[in-house]
């Protein structure tokens, strides 16, 4: 299972090369294949080509989204209310269709006997296999939650009073292993692992290799495309 790529295709292609995945292999992605870094859609393009799973995360979302904003307009005449950086539109005119058709394919998760591959998370009230809109988005943007549970927006999460949400999680989908936040090392928990360990922000690209019982961390060091806008959590 490989972490949150971020268009840094050098370090995707080098990671590779060190686990050299063989054919039976199942090569996954906790999603985020796409956007901030320099190479998206060159990641995208290689994660199609060796048919690398993909769950998708909230940067393929906010793609999609946006797309179905667009094809609205199209139909409606009505105003598409999100927005994309310049970087983010340029990437958007290039994608072609058979991009966005694997985009659209990529599941919320992956289950196997024992763990579960999702984006972000899962709050105490989630039931995967019933999920509205709302419920969707948190399972791929989840971080904190309150005291009850309940999802807290990042811009208004406090660590002194809020809980990430793996301290939660009662392990009734096994071991989720997930991304989207950016730890300086994988997060292990009872029931949890995180494995996004900021390749864009110049730390380093992580996998995680499980065979049979067995399970290693394997790490390639990165160059920095991106700037963080908070401190790496202490978690």
């Amino acid at each position: 299972m490989y972490g949150d790529i971020h268009g840094c295709l050098e370090e995707f292609v080098r990671l590779r090369s060190l686990i050299h995945p063989k054919p039976k292999d199942q090569e996954i992605c906790v999603g985020d294949l796409i956007n901030k870094g320099p190479h998206s859609l060159e990641v995208l393009r290689l994660a199609q080509k060796e048919k690398i799973q993909v769950v998708r995360g909230n940067h393929e979302d906010k793609f999609i989204r946006y797309y179905l904003h667009e094809e609205e307009k199209e139909r409606t005449g009505k105003k598409n209310p999100m927005r994309l950086e310049l970087s983010e539109l340029r990437l958007y005119q290039a994608l072609t269709p058979q991009d966005f058709e694997f985009l659209f394919s990529l599941p919320l998760f992956i289950r196997f006997t024992s763990c579960t591959i999702l984006h972000a998370g899962v709050l105490p009230s989630t039931d995967l296999l019933h999920l509205d809109k709302k419920e969707t988005a948190k399972v791929m943007r989840v971080r904190y939650v309150d005291y009850k549970g309940r999802f807290v927006m990042l811009d208004r999460s406090d660590p002194k009073i809020h809980f990430w949400w793996s301290e939660l999680y009662d392990g009734r989908y096994g071991t989720i292993i997930y991304g989207h936040q950016p730890f300086l090392r994988p997060r292990v928990d009872r029931f949890a692992i995180g494995i996004d360990t900021g390749a864009v922000y110049g730390n380093a690209l992580s996998a995680l290799v499980i065979d049979g019982m067995e399970r290693e961390f394997v790490q390639v060091p990165s160059k920095a495309y991106a700037k963080r806008s908070k401190p790496w959590p202490l978690l």
